[in-house]
């Protein structure tokens, strides 16, 4: 019998419970007694969409590897998915707050929300890239693993291909 691969379910399942976990404390401070009507107006319904979306899309991967745990061989593309979409939300935390913390301190104030805007969208733009690159990976993984295979023949010899197999009646 042959042994299952869960590594990747089990890294992208601890991540998603971490988003949610950040979303959920997140809107608990939103929606704390001290803060200004500001601070809970801005939980809306579309907020709230758009906070639980990478959640719900990480968990739902995760279910997805579980359920092929059994005839995931490609293992390499399972990881790259997995750790892609992982670093591309660190490397966007991690650049948003070094472009906030460059534009912080420099003083022009007459071009500083030009450039902040323009270094904030490449941030984006890198963010998707990964998160693009690290989806078709994902998508190589299932249609590699629901591939058809062509069965071995048993005689050990060449075997005789029939013409009809392919036919669905």
């Amino acid at each position: 019998m042959r042994r299952s691969f869960t590594g990747p379910f089990w890294v992208l399942l601890v991540f998603g419970l971490l988003q949610l976990l950040w979303i959920l404390a997140l809107l608990h401070l939103l929606s704390g007694e001290g803060l200004t009507l500001y601070g809970r107006s801005l939980i809306t319904p579309v907020f709230l969409l758009r906070a639980f979306m990478w959640p719900i899309i990480s968990l739902t991967e995760a279910l997805v590897y579980w359920l092929i745990r059994r005839r995931n061989k490609f293992r390499a593309l399972s990881w790259a998915h997995s750790v892609i979409y992982m670093l591309a939300f660190l490397l966007n935390i991690f650049f948003s707050m070094a472009v906030n913390r460059y534009y912080r301190m420099t003083s022009s104030a007459a071009d500083y929300r030009i450039n902040w805007q323009i270094r904030m969208h490449e941030v984006q733009y890198f963010f998707w890239g990964l998160v693009i690159l690290a989806h078709v990976a994902f998508v190589a993984v299932l249609a590699n693993c629901f591939r058809k295979t062509t069965p071995a023949p048993e005689d050990g010899g060449e075997g005789q291909e029939n013409l009809l197999d392919d036919v669905v009646l």
